[in-house]
């Protein structure tokens, strides 16, 4: 499979690109740009005709809520959202577009966007394969995979992520989340809950660092 390490060729995403470059750390652009690449590998695969635009905005812009420009008090995928919607409409994308790309980065840390259509399901693959690498039915070439962890290191970023997270989680204590309402039935029933370990999760995918 051959991949095109060219960006989709539009004003939008030349301007996207600017942007998460400008705000990110190098750990944090390099896990953006995985998350793309490996969205369109996704893409390849299944032949799919999706909007490459579309899915370049939801992978790359999906972490804004961790950079100063996606600041606020609440959720940082809601606050990524936010900020994603706010640059999109200032440089002149439909309203229609914007919406998607919000709820594509609101959703992403739930499971929603896997079954929505194509730009959605793509991106969230994408941003899946990069963090926890998905379950193993979901396979990449591990030659293409190389050559984009290659292109773009992971920079110790099994950890730096995990780091986010926790100073994202301390600088808005209590933190605004929510439980599924079965999840909240189940507690009152007193059944055992399992809290997933992230750090397991993150150790858990098949790169090094």
């Amino acid at each position: 499979m051959m991949l095109n390490f060219e960006l989709p060729d539009t004003q939008v995403v030349r301007q996207a690109h600017d942007l998460i470059r400008s705000t990110s750390n190098n750990m944090l652009y390099n896990h953006l740009m995985r998350c793309y690449y490996f969205a369109e590998l996704f893409a390849l695969q299944e032949n799919s005709k999706a909007d490459r635009e579309l899915i370049f905005l939801s992978t790359t812009m999906h972490d804004l809520g961790f950079t100063d420009v996606g600041r606020g008090p609440n959720r940082f995928e809601i606050e990524g959202a936010h900020a994603a919607r706010r640059y999109l409409k200032a440089w002149g994308v439909s309203d229609d577009r914007t919406w998607k790309v919000w709820t594509n980065i609101a959703a992403h840390t739930w499971d929603i966007n896997l079954f929505k259509e194509d730009e959605s399901r793509i991106s969230q693959l994408g941003i899946l394969y990069d963090v926890i690498a998905l379950p193993p039915e979901l396979k990449l070439n591990p030659q293409d995979v190389a050559e984009i962890v290659k292109r773009y290191p992971r920079l110790d970023f099994k950890r730096g992520f995990y780091e986010m997270h926790r100073e994202e989680l301390n600088a808005k204590t209590p933190y605004p989340h929510r439980f599924h309402m079965c999840t909240c039935i189940a507690h009152e029933q007193g059944q055992k809950l399992e809290i997933p370990d992230p750090k397991a999760w993150l150790n858990g995918a098949p790169f090094d660092e």
